[in-house]
């Protein structure tokens, strides 16, 4: 009997791929506004800057975990408004949390 391949099914590296050497944390919250923000308009350089920009000014703030909160708070796709600027206004009102 002859062996059967399995197909990868991994999605293929597109040209979004993210770079190696990138901040493990950075990388997390890249990967969630690519994969899992429905309507979010992924750009690997910008978003780049824009989520080391929100870990400097916010360093007290959970910042994949608040834009998790964001995505499920307004619980559809983001529709046409500028999604970086909503999600720094976000950050902005967040109020640090301790988890006691």
């Amino acid at each position: 009997m002859k062996p059967t391949t399995i197909p990868d099914l991994r999605p293929s590296v597109s040209s979004d791929a993210l770079p190696a050497g990138v901040d493990p944390v950075v990388t997390d919250v890249l990967l969630y506004l690519r994969d899992k923000l429905p309507g979010y308009n992924f750009q690997l350089a910008l978003d780049t800057l824009f989520v080391r920009e929100l870990m400097d000014d916010f360093p007290n703030v959970d910042v994949l975990e608040e834009i998790k909160t964001f995505r499920w708070y307004f619980d559809r796709e983001l529709g046409k408004k500028n999604h970086r600027a909503s999600i720094r206004r976000w950050m902005a009102n967040t109020k640090p949390r301790t988890r006691w």
